[in-house]
This record gives structure tokens, C-alpha cells and sequence, in this order.
């Protein structure tokens, strides 16, 4: 009797010690999958902004980093036009499109992506959950909220990034940037016929610039309508979603004008996106 007793006690201790062990590998095995779902969510997503990168500047809240997205918010791929062909064909047919500066992939960890307009008011949406493009409003907004079109730039500019020089011996048209009442009037510029840029005779340096309110605009260039790239380290361009006519309006700063300025460009250019928050 006693022996059978010792049996049936040995039996349980094995059996106890077996569910013991089972119930620890569903314990293990648990912790496995929830670290698993941890580092997923954890992974980078470039449609999620990090709160490290944006700032507060007045009422608004700004991504201190250019747009480097090459899908829409619902998933879908956004092209991306590589040569000039694939870029004109992009603007005639308006179709979004996307490039790095000379498709030079080092450009766009600094400066971000180079956007058509088609790109930016397409409904599929280019900025990330609980952002948008700023509309013409909400850039003015932040630039007399900076001090004025005569002292925004200095707090708008990086502090570094920003060529001394002009390149190719243009420059932005003086006509334009000075908010005349030809241009206000929707009056195409008398002096560089709304192409925006003119003859430079000689070089010029650009104003002393602050990062005081941390938006810290790069000097992406463009990609001008015939897929010609211009101006990286000199020019900064950024599209609102307001359009005119042909034209969507958009941020220009550059390093031989102190001065920034909302102007309408055509459609097809490719330039940079900084989002808002909604």
C-alpha cells in the first residue's frame, strides 16, 4: 500500500513539474509575440512624425524636417520621376510625381523630397495622419508671426546650409519679391514674365540667419518644368496647397533676399513640402 502511495505521489510530482514547465513556455513564448509587437510598432513608418521633430512656432505647430514621403496616406505609391521624360510627362498629364535633387537619394537626407504640385493636393493625401499642407494663409501667418517679411527669414533660414553665392549667374527677380502691385494684381512681372528669375551681375551673400523659432528652412533648390534641377544650397522652396489660375502658390527664400515671400508657380516644378499640424 505504502509503495503504491509513493507512486502515485512521484507521479504527480512529475506531472506537476511537466505543467509547470508547459506553463512556463506559453509564458515565455507570450512575452516572445509582445516583443515582437513592441519592436513593430516601434519601427520607423514614413508616415509617422516623431514629436522630437516638430515645433511650435506661435498658434502653429511645424515639422522642423522637409517632407521624405513616397506614398500617399491611404498606402498608394507615388511615383517617382527620375528622368526628365517621366517628370515632363508627369506635369503634362498632371500626375503627382516625386524626385530627389539629382536623384541623388544623399539630398534627400538632408533636404527631403522635391514634390509636383499634383503631388501635394492629391486626395489621397501627401502629409501623414494629422497633418496637411499649409494653404498661402497659414504661410503669411507664419511669417508676420516671425516679425514681417523684413526680419522672418533670419528666424526661418537654417543656420547653416546656405551658399554665399548665387550659381549660373541668376537670381531671383527683385520685381517679384518686392510684393509689387503688379504682381498683386495678378499681373504677369514686367521684368522677368513670371518666370522668377533674371540675369545676376554680380554675386551676392546672404543675411545673417537664427534658428530663435527652430523651423530651420533648407535651401532644397527645385526641379524646374523640363526636369532641370536649380539652386540647392541657395533657394528653398515650399508649396502651400493655394492655387491661382495655373499656379499654386508657394514659400520662397533665398540666400541673396533677406526678405520671404508667397509666390504662385507653376504646377509642374518640383519643390520641398513642410507640413502643419492639423
Amino acid at each position: 500500500m505504502n509503495r503504491i502511495i509513493s507512486i502515485i505521489f512521484g507521479l504527480n510530482v512529475v506531472y506537476f513539474n511537466i505543467m509547470k514547465r508547459i506553463v512556463l513556455f506559453f509564458q515565455l513564448l507570450t512575452l516572445f509575440f509582445v516583443f515582437l509587437s513592441c519592436d513593430s510598432s516601434n519601427s520607423k513608418n514614413e508616415s509617422e512624425i516623431p514629436l522630437e521633430t516638430e515645433v511650435k512656432i506661435g498658434k502653429q505647430v511645424w515639422m522642423i524636417k522637409n517632407l521624405d514621403v513616397d506614398t500617399f496616406r491611404n498606402g498608394d505609391a507615388i511615383p517617382d520621376a527620375k528622368t526628365d521624360e517621366e517628370w515632363v510627362r508627369a506635369g503634362e498629364e498632371s500626375k503627382p510625381a516625386w524626385c530627389y535633387y539629382e536623384n541623388d537619394p544623399k539630398n534627400g537626407k538632408k533636404y527631403g523630397k522635391l514634390y509636383n504640385w499634383y503631388a501635394v493636393v492629391d486626395p489621397r493625401g501627401l502629409a501623414p495622419k494629422g497633418w496637411h499642407v499649409p494653404s498661402d494663409a497659414e504661410w503669411y501667418s507664419l511669417i508676420y508671426y516671425l516679425g514681417g517679411k523684413k526680419i522672418a527669414a533670419k528666424k526661418m533660414k537654417s543656420k547653416h546650409g546656405w551658399e554665399s553665392n548665387i550659381p549660373d549667374g541668376y537670381k531671383v527677380c527683385p520685381n517679384c519679391y518686392s510684393w509689387n502691385a503688379e504682381y498683386r494684381s495678378k499681373v504677369p512681372c514686367h521684368v522677368c514674365k513670371d518666370k522668377r528669375f533674371v540675369k545676376a551681375l554680380k554675386n551676392v551673400k546672404s543675411g545673417n540667419v537664427t534658428i530663435e523659432r527652430g523651423f530651420i528652412g533648407l535651401p532644397g533648390g527645385l526641379r524646374f518644368v523640363d526636369g532641370y534641377y536649380y539652386g540647392i544650397g541657395y533657394i528653398g522652396y515650399w508649396w502651400s496647397s493655394a492655387e491661382y489660375n495655373s499656379g499654386g502658390y508657394a514659400c520662397l527664400l533665398s540666400n541673396d533676399f533677406r526678405n520671404p515671400s508667397v509666390l504662385f508657380f507653376d504646377k509642374q516644378q518640383g519643390f520641398s513640402v513642410r507640413c502643419l499640424r492639423d
